[in-house]
């Protein structure tokens, strides 16, 4: 998978291997509770997310007598599959961090435990944004809680964009526009830098444009696309078009993609780049040009298709033996002013007003870029979509391959949107 909308590159993850943290008595990932008053934690991330909820738990243990927790951590990929592994031996850790893009396949196969009871009670959401509060719910129980609020958005690199004669685009630019505009620079540049980075892979870029024509991307219960197979095709037309104006690098360069150190906008291929908000904070600490933040193009008229959310949440295992113990600690996570502030928004923007306040960032520090991002949004965000359905996770990956193939030549948007709404029925029907 090739930019910031990978989900193995979610919130700066860093292509590292399976690692434990020995911050009580756990000495690999796969240990089990010791007994009451003992507990496991685990979450995926890159080093800043390591430090920072290490450092979290650490103060918890530190302030919390008799409390013992054993963290755990490791990539993106490696996550799930240890857990997967864990899950089938009924061995997860206590508390874990859930993807979207994985929770309700974790949810419906009864591996979550339901904390409506904790909620109001053990775990307060009374401060949490509206979005962030309501999710992690499924057929109306609660299995996950927000850590923090997320949206999607464009970066840009005005220097970048200045030194081949161009403008920046206006904030009331359109799909159309962004179109004339990549290609412009691409052309302007003799092929050197594109317009903008190729998101012609990312099922969690196209939702919100099937929002903007008025679609949701999945039916009400989960089983089957609301898209229609006509307008996934209008996209990969959308941006093969782009590749060969020189709007965007080739597929080539987009493939060997595969973290924020090769991604385009970084190298300087890609004048513009498209993600999660908060993944400004890991793309600046890699170049020397300051990014800037803009809102996805929206059709002429179109409806609002951006929406704010959590994406990641904290759930507790079904099998722990400690959840009153557990959600203690959920509680701490998202609401106590040192983790609040150890966190900063390496996770996120944080879910609330009150924990913003905290962390007085610098209005033009990163982080403070995307806090203003996400609290300006206004009425260019609509209502959260529920969650995603069980299969999400195989259908972005199909989404991407097929994209993939279109770059290449191995398919065309034609033959591609008709491969994936085939094989979308049998993964969301399953």
């Amino acid at each position: 998978m090739s930019d910031v909308f990978s989900r193995r590159r979610f919130l700066g993850l860093s292509a590292m291997g399976l690692s434990t943290v020995a911050l009580s008595a756990c000495g690999s990932w796969g240990g089990k509770s010791s007994g009451s008053g003992s507990l496991r934690a685990a979450w995926y991330g890159g080093d800043a997310v390591h430090t920072a909820l290490e450092k979290v738990l650490a103060h918890y243990q530190s302030t919390h007598s008799g409390q013992k927790v054993g963290g755990e951590h490791a990539a993106f990929a490696d996550y799930w599959s240890k857990l997967s592994t864990e899950t089938a031996a009924r061995n997860s850790p206590d508390v874990m961090r859930m993807s979207m893009t994985y929770f309700t396949d974790y949810a419906g196969r009864g591996a979550l435990l339901d904390m409506t009871k904790y909620i109001g009670k053990t775990i307060d959401i009374s401060k949490m944004e509206e979005g962030v509060a309501g999710s992690g719910v499924v057929d109306g129980k609660r299995y996950g809680v927000g850590q923090s609020s997320i949206a999607n958005a464009v970066f840009v690199n005005r220097e970048l964009i200045e030194s081949v004669g161009a403008k920046v685009p206006t904030a009331d630019w359109t799909w159309d526009s962004l179109a004339s505009w990549a290609k412009a620079v691409g052309q302007s540049s003799n092929g050197k830098v594109a317009g903008t980075s190729d998101q012609s892979g990312h099922l969690e870029l196209f939702e919100p444009y099937a929002r903007q024509h008025g679609k949701s991307l999945f039916t009400t219960d989960g089983k089957a696309l609301a898209a229609g197979q006509d307008l996934v095709e209008q996209w990969w037309a959308y941006w093969q078009d782009l590749r060969a104006g020189k709007g965007t690098p080739a597929a080539s360069v987009t493939a060997a993609a595969t973290g924020f150190e090769t991604d385009p906008i970084v190298t300087g291929k890609a004048a513009i780049d498209f993600g999660w908000v908060q993944q400004i904070q890991f793309l600046q600490g890699l170049m020397k040009q300051e990014l800037e933040i803009m809102t996805i193009p929206n059709l002429p008229n179109g409806k609002p298709g951006l929406y704010v959310d959590s994406q990641d949440m904290w759930s507790i295992a079904a099998t722990s033996t400690n959840p009153d113990a557990a959600a203690e600690l959920i509680n701490y996570l998202v609401n106590d002013d040192f983790a609040i502030k150890t966190i900063g928004v390496v996770l996120g923007v944080p879910p609330s007003k009150h924990a913003v306040d905290l962390l007085s960032l610098e209005p033009k520090s990163p982080a403070g870029k995307a806090v203003a991002y996400v609290q300006g949004l206004g009425d260019k965000a609509a209502t959260p979509p529920p969650p995603w359905p069980k299969g999400y996770s195989q259908l972005s990956t199909l989404f991407t391959k097929i994209s993939q193939d279109i770059g290449f030549g191995r398919s065309t948007p034609s033959k591609g949107a008709a491969s994936f709404y085939s094989q979308s029925k049998q993964i969301l029907g399953a």
